[in-house]
């Protein structure tokens, strides 16, 4: 019988997940209408599209996960990997190299420096950004693919009662390499979250060189310079916490497979891991004035639909 706490963790990331495929769902829409109309996709109508597509998998992967870990937690801790491993995997690298692309995207549209390499890829920004995403997607394609697809072949070992002396050490063998390989795959966002890491960083550097040289001109955030970088860094900074935040849920799952063994742990991470792909696209909706538009767009026809008859 679950407990409180774990009908909790369910509901919740269920809800968080719903959330995130509504939210992701509505990018990629939008996008794609806007795309049909003007027969033409700009490099941050992409950029937004693929990082929902991915996010979409990666919510996809976190629900089977969330409903493996409630059934079948007792009988299986890692069934979860032979079904949605490949999904979550992909979908996992993909969103990070998308992430990241996004940040460069920005810091390279907004920054303002003189130097020669940096003018030259800021005239080449969109060129530049897709030829790296799609060189990284390809690579980690490549590479995550054919690793999961052995991953998913490996069996948990059952325990014999009649003999676990024979087999205890291969069992928990099994247990290391299964809780192993998941850190290590986790270690493929290192790349993308350090480039985020300097973009955001050169565009502290840009916002404080261009504050002094609008010093005498402008003051507060009434400068167009200054709110474009403003918003640019929260929206890197919001993307770093988040992706940290569902890097910890993955490494609290992971350790609960050979330490903790628990089934309420289990679900806990889970929870934290839905943050990610749901709260970071709201905030893109919000900083997106397309996006945002659109969204209160829908928001007041659903209003409109939800009166009651005959009330003012």
């Amino acid at each position: 019988m679950p407990s409180v706490l774990e009908n909790i963790c369910v509901a919740v990331t269920s809800g968080e997940c719903l959330v995130g495929f509504c939210v992701n769902g509505f990018i990629g829409l939008v996008n794609c209408i806007e795309c049909v109309k003007t027969r033409r996709m700009t490099s941050i109508d992409f950029i937004l599209t693929g990082l929902a597509i991915s996010r979409i998998g990666i919510l996809l992967a976190l629900i089977l996960m969330n409903f493996f870990d409630f059934f079948y937690f007792k009988t299986n801790v890692i069934s979860n990997w032979k079904t949605s491993g490949i999904i979550w995997n992909f979908s996992n690298h993909s969103g990070a190299w998308f992430g990241s692309c996004l940040s460069i995207f920005y810091f390279l549209k907004i920054a303002t420096f003189s130097h020669p390499a940096f003018l030259w890829l800021k005239w080449r920004v969109n060129k530049v950004v897709l030829r790296m995403l799609l060189g990284c997607w390809l690579t980690s394609s490549f590479i995550i693919l054919p690793t999961t697809e052995r991953i998913t072949k490996i069996q948990v070992v059952p325990i014999d009662q009649e003999n676990k002396t024979t087999i205890t050490h291969i069992n928990q063998g099994s247990e290391i390499l299964k809780c192993s390989i998941p850190i290590l795959f986790s270690t493929g966002g290192l790349v993308p979250c350090a480039l985020s890491v300097i973009s955001c960083f050169l565009l502290v550097l840009s916002l404080w060189k261009h504050t002094q040289q609008m010093h005498l001109k402008v003051t507060g955030y009434r400068d167009p310079g200054t709110k474009a970088h403003v918003r640019a860094m929260k929206t890197i900074i919001s993307f770093l916490f988040l992706f940290v935040l569902y890097h910890s849920g993955l490494i609290m799952g992971n350790l609960n497979m050979s330490v903790f063994r628990s089934k309420l742990v289990a679900m806990f991470s889970l929870t934290v891991m839905s943050v990610y792909p749901m709260t970071h696209s709201i905030i893109l909706i919000l900083g997106h004035s397309k996006l945002r538009h659109a969204s209160l767009g829908v928001l007041g026809k659903l209003k409109d639909h939800l009166k009651v008859p005959g009330k003012v």
